[in-house]
């Protein structure tokens, strides 16, 4: 049977997913180990959420690595990316409301959290990391659009580096 290219493109890679077990990270997580993946690391400052995703997976338990961190932490995104191929980033404050009401924590986590995931996998020679994004960072009217806004930007101005 021949090999799909996303297939290929997964199959026997280390992945990082940063914000592992949100809404969306944790449904990566899902589809990625359909891929057959070395290895796919799970990095969430959510302890509850990773227990509970452990055990819901823990038919992969042989591929899939929990690790408790914030993508505020950049020594502790160090470690988790060490000897990643590929990064999901999902990790980021993503309901309007609590930005708005907490603006200052929004850019620490989704503007500083992003740049320091990048300056990370710029170090740490990671092939390809995709940054998940919202259509509110298209013409942002709000505080969670404007952070993920600068969270494009950074990514797409760190390609210049690779």
């Amino acid at each position: 049977m021949k090999q799909s290219n996303v297939e290929k493109m997964f199959k026997g890679k280390s992945i990082l997913v940063t914000g592992g077990t949100g809404s969306i990270g944790n449904e990566l997580v899902r589809r990625l180990l359909k891929f057959e993946p070395a290895v796919v690391r799970v990095f969430s400052n959510d302890e509850n959420a990773q227990f509970a995703l452990e055990h819901e997976l823990k038919d992969y338990s042989s591929c899939l690595r929990f690790l408790v961190g914030d993508v505020r932490d950049k020594e502790r995104l160090q470690r988790a990316t060490e000897n990643v191929e590929i990064v999901f980033h999902a990790a980021a404050l993503k309901h309007v409301p609590l930005c708005e009401y907490n603006p200052f924590e929004a850019i620490k986590t989704n503007v500083i959290g992003t740049q320091n995931l990048l300056e990370v996998a710029i170090t740490e020679n990671v092939e390809k990391v995709i940054t998940i994004s919202t259509d509110k960072a298209a013409n942002p009217a709000n505080v969670m659009g404007a952070t993920k806004l600068l969270a494009e930007r950074l990514t797409i101005a760190a390609n210049y580096y690779k």
